[in-house]
């Protein structure tokens, strides 16, 4: 029998057209199309692994602590928490 019970992720929550604006919205202007690919692969799989908002900020801080090129081309943060509190996500 399968548990009904069990948390899904955020991107399950949002899927990807949220993801997309997520990301777009999330990340500044003048690097927005040079990042996206990548944060879209990135972000994808950070929501993908993450059923709230505080495992999510883990994860980000984590990648922010050990790589450059995120830290370069990430979403910020902020701007990502309130966007997807606008679609019902929380703690």
């Amino acid at each position: 029998m399968i548990e009904e019970n069990r948390s899904s992720s955020i991107y399950d929550k949002i899927g990807w057209s949220g993801l997309f604006s997520i990301v777009w919205n999330s990340t500044p202007r003048p690097l927005r199309l040079l990042a996206l690919p990548y944060s879209l692969s990135v972000y994808g799989n950070f929501l993908k692994g993450s059923t709230t908002l505080r495992q999510l900020l883990g994860v980000h801080t984590r990648r922010y602590m050990s790589s450059r090129i995120f830290r370069f081309f990430r979403p910020r943060y902020h701007k990502v928490e309130y966007f997807l509190r606008s679609y019902g996500i929380n703690n």
